[in-house]
């Protein structure tokens, strides 16, 4: 478990070896819910381009933001 403090702004940095660990780079999103007085944090997985139905291009999430944070 990794000790991290608050700035300022509340902003707090997750650690390089936990970051190395998930996958996490600049720029990529993350989820944030709570339970209880638990924060939990979840990388949100990255979209993929998908064939419609028409054979054209549309972008899909691997995994929707609801069920990231644990919903349907």
């Amino acid at each position: 478990m990794a000790k991290v403090k608050l700035d300022e702004k509340g902003r707090v940095s997750i650690p390089a070896e936990i970051r190395r660990e998930i996958g996490l780079g600049v720029g990529e999103e993350v989820v944030i819910d709570r339970v209880g007085s638990t924060l939990v944090m979840k990388k949100v997985a990255p979209q993929i381009p998908t064939v419609d139905s028409r054979g054209g291009w549309k972008r899909k999430p691997v995994v929707t933001a609801a069920e990231a944070l644990g919903g349907p």
